[in-house]
């Protein structure tokens, strides 16, 4: 047994007698991590934990067994758990599993795409909701794929309803959404960690809905590409294009305290907000000025350093950006002034409507380049770069400034 293993066993071990005070949805979504991460370390992974747990039994590992059970096909004798029986007292929750029926679906869009959402009800009409992001096709011949998965509780489609969370949500045949996913899951070359985790209470709530052959995600180690060698002449030209429009963009005497603080705080807690100061050229130094700090974050949303520290869609999302794609939307936003809305679709009209760009976004593309601005936008709010999607003043005098600073050629750190 290796080392990974080990430790993975030993933390189900430590967790089991947790499943009791659970509810069968939470206990099937961490006996879908269990298997997935068990596999991550062996083939025989799956196999070796329930064995474990098997030996120690009493009402904690049972209960585990009693989840993991739920998610194999072919009930405990499957080989991936490699039981036979369940010897010891069933959980509290037991006759809930595999009870869940879908008892509506929702398209879900916002700023940052699509989603599909799902709302079941089990056999003590308890309800939980599953949400699949829906990342759109890179082209007309491709197909859309899944991005992160998130299950919880039925609250966390209150927001719908909400008029301030700027959801547009259209009800749909659950049968039908199901295939959408279905199709996209099979699309799916390179999973998200949560799409891993909660893969198997997804195919087998997804079952629930007539999709058959559908294969459980498993992680796979990302080859992450050297990005391309930056071409001056074409940086010389997005720069003295930007400087022609705007004029002067070093952002020199910008108040950048507050939004530095908020990447300091991202560094020393692992936020998402993180990853943008890793990928920055440098990487940035923390005890740097504000606004070098805050700049050199923003830029690499623009032009990264190294892709190595992104997250898939992150890496996805700048590959996708062009220059005339960044010179638009900064050069609509500016013009429009203090106010404008910065949304996904509407920065890809600015993109299309700038004077200085001289290529457009086909219809084709839309959906795609939308959804990469969503993501390369994204630490803007908490910048404050936006409010409420709006621009605000200090985002007007910084947008410039990062655009500058990304284009800026730098010797290699």
């Amino acid at each position: 047994m290796n080392d990974l293993l080990a430790s993975i066993i030993a933390d189900a071990l430590g967790q089991a007698d947790e499943l009791l005070n659970l509810d069968a949805t939470r206990a099937e979504l961490w006996a879908s991590d269990l298997i997935a991460l068990a596999l991550e370390a062996s083939p025989e992974g799956p196999s070796q934990v329930a064995a474990a747990l098997a030996e120690v039994g009493g009402a904690g590992p049972i209960a585990a067994l009693w989840a993991l059970q739920a998610l194999t096909d072919d009930g405990p004798a499957t080989t991936e758990i490699g039981l036979t029986t369940l010897v010891g007292p069933a959980p509290p929750w037991a006759t809930q599993l595999g009870t869940s029926v879908c008892e509506a679906a929702w398209l879900v869009s916002n700023w940052r795409g699509s989603s599909a959402a799902f709302r079941f009800v089990d056999q003590a009409d308890d309800r939980h909701v599953i949400v699949v992001d829906l990342v759109p096709a890179g082209s007309v011949q491709a197909a859309e794929t899944v991005g992160e998965v998130t299950v919880g509780p039925p609250e966390l489609l209150d927001a719908i309803d909400d008029p301030d969370a700027k959801l547009a949500a259209v009800a749909v045949p659950p049968v039908a959404l199901a295939d959408r996913v279905a199709a996209a899951l099979r699309a799916t070359t390179e999973p998200a960690a949560s799409l891993v985790a909660a893969g198997r209470m997804l195919l087998a709530r997804l079952s629930l809905l007539e999709v058959t052959n559908l294969v459980p995600p498993v992680w796979v180690e990302p080859e992450v590409e050297e990005l391309p060698a930056v071409d001056r002449d074409e940086q010389d030209w997005a720069r003295s294009v930007l400087r022609q429009a705007l004029g002067a963009t070093s952002g020199d005497g910008l108040d950048a305290a507050t939004a530095a603080e908020t990447l300091r705080h991202a560094a020393a807690t692992d936020d998402g907000l993180a990853q943008w100061l890793a990928a920055s050229h440098g990487p940035v130094d923390l005890d740097d000025d504000d606004l070098t700090v805050v700049l050199a974050a923003l830029a690499a949303t623009v032009q990264p350093a190294t892709a190595a520290p992104l997250a898939l869609d992150a890496r996805v999302a700048v590959a996708t950006l062009e220059y005339a794609d960044w010179l638009g939307m900064v050069i609509g936003l500016v013009r429009a002034g203090p106010g404008a809305v910065v949304e996904p679709e509407a920065m890809v009209d600015l993109i299309n409507r700038c004077p200085e760009v001289t290529s457009t976004i086909p219809k084709s593309d839309r959906a795609r380049v939308a959804w990469a601005i969503a993501v390369c936008t994204e630490p803007w709010e908490a910048l404050e770069v936006t409010v409420e999607d709006r621009l605000t003043p200090f985002g007007l005098a910084l947008l410039p400034a990062m655009l500058d600073y990304a284009w800026t050629v730098r010797p290699e750190p």
